[in-house]
């Protein structure tokens, strides 16, 4: 989204992710994660911070879509079923309610067969010039996903 030492989507970053997104549908986002044995929390599975960091990714990107950039304001998370280390995984987020300040995403996590993994909704506050410039990062752009803008 414009940091490339991002956890979560940053190329640069050694010891991050590495998740990448493209454009799904008209508003929404999607990206494929594999889970290695490292993002554990138990033996054989994902922990759920690494869970949360994707959904949370997602939807960060949606309004990276809409041309926004945001801070999350609020994120509740359903753990569904365990993500196994090895197993691949679809992310998959869209808007639900766009406000000028806030942006409302709901995101899941599934099996490549369509097994629900997790889900979130997610409260994404937009920020301003103002809100940018005080937090150093008046230089940041949203990443374009459609290559048709």
């Amino acid at each position: 989204m414009g940091y490339e030492r991002c956890y979560v989507c940053g190329a640069e970053n050694p010891k991050g992710l590495h998740l990448h997104f493209e454009k799904y549908g008209e508003e929404g986002v999607t990206a494929e994660f594999n889970s290695e044995e490292w993002h554990g929390g138990w033996p054989g599975i994902q922990h759920g911070g690494i869970t949360c960091a994707l959904l949370d990714e997602a939807a960060a990107y949606v309004a990276n879509n809409l041309g926004l950039i945001t801070v999350t304001a609020k994120l509740d998370v359903e753990f569904q079923n365990p993500i196994h280390s090895g197993e691949t995984v679809r992310v998959v987020a869209f808007p639900v309610r766009k406000t000028r300040r806030l942006i409302e995403a709901e995101a899941q996590i599934t099996s490549l067969d369509g097994v629900p993994k997790a889900r979130a909704h997610a409260k994404m506050m937009v920020l301003n010039h103002t809100q940018l410039q005080s937090m150093g990062l008046e230089g940041l752009t949203p990443v374009n996903l459609d290559p048709d803008r």
